[in-house]
């Protein structure tokens, strides 16, 4: 995604940087950016974006902040705020494989600070509701509506930057399930049928 929208960048320009510990710095890797055949240059891109948007499309976001300022907006509410990832590490004497948070994604300006997500990053943001009465690509829809006055440069009120804890959650703090709609759990379950019920 970030070749496609990076047009008119150079490939000598850093998109992303993996970035791990000063003792595993041999091991950091740049993300420069790469000329493709169907790429467009922007002048100003929206991001649409909910408290659900994390990691990889974070990731694409922070990639363009250097380069475009306040010409990239983040459209609907603040991001989840994920800018680490994880190596693994097997364990010769077992089965086991450790899955380590071990590294940093940052940006050409070494920004991988936004754990409470993207909006305190961002030079310009607008409010949008997430509108489940329109269809994906309807102009119509509450964020593509934001988005668009965005980038026709009409006001809106910016996003607050902070995300709660509770709308992190998968589900509704208390909801009613039947017997009928609990997931089936085996009588004697294995441990990865224990970690992710329904799974068979």
């Amino acid at each position: 995604m970030g070749n496609l929208l990076g047009g008119g960048r150079s490939t000598s320009d850093l998109f992303a940087r993996v970035s791990l510990r000063p003792e595993k710095a041999a091991e950091n890797k740049d993300y420069m950016f790469k000329t493709e055949a169907n790429t467009i240059a922007p002048t100003k891109i929206a991001f649409i974006g909910t408290s659900d948007t994390a990691s990889a499309s974070e990731v694409v976001i922070n990639g363009f902040l250097p380069y475009f300022g306040a010409n990239v907006g983040l459209i609907g509410s603040n991001t989840y705020g994920k800018p680490v990832g994880q190596i693994a590490i097997d364990k010769a004497e077992c089965d086991d494989r450790l899955r380590i948070i071990a590294l940093a994604v940052e940006n050409r300006d070494r920004n991988a600070n936004y754990y409470d997500g993207l909006a305190t990053s961002m030079q310009a943001s607008c409010q949008a509701a997430d509108d489940l009465d329109h269809a994906l690509g309807d102009p119509a829809e509450a964020s593509i509506v934001r988005a668009l006055d965005y980038l026709a440069g009409r006001s809106c009120t910016p996003i607050g930057g902070t995300v709660s804890i509770n709308s992190r959650s998968a589900a509704p703090a208390a909801v009613n399930v039947t017997p009928m709609q609990q997931l089936l759990t085996p009588e004697r379950a294995t441990v990865p049928q224990r970690d992710v019920p329904g799974l068979f």
